[in-house]
């Protein structure tokens, strides 16, 4: 298995748009934590599985039918979760 961190911003994503959820849709919001939590096991066993993202070496891991993805980058000893991103945002500047 191979480790996987979470970047302070991929951190902060995910709890900002956690609460920007949980009062107006408490589904979506667990449904984020918990697709959240899957990606990250899965990514563990499976690190390249995500669609690569061009020259800059990132990857991206939609979670589950939500319209979020893990953008992430893979070396020889970790998987790095970089930012949280809505699918329809501008998320090939975050990388």
């Amino acid at each position: 298995m191979t480790p996987v961190r979470w970047s302070r911003l991929a951190r902060e994503d995910l709890n900002n748009t956690v609460d920007r959820k949980v009062d107006a849709d408490f589904e979506t919001a667990q449904a984020l934590l918990e697709e959240a939590a899957k990606a990250t096991i899965f990514l563990a066993t499976s690190p390249r599985a995500g669609a690569p993202l061009g020259a800059q070496g990132g990857r991206k891991w939609r979670l589950g039918k939500l319209p979020y993805a893990l953008l992430y980058q893979v070396d020889a000893k970790r998987v790095l979760i970089l930012r949280v991103a809505h699918l329809r945002s501008d998320w090939q500047t975050l990388l």
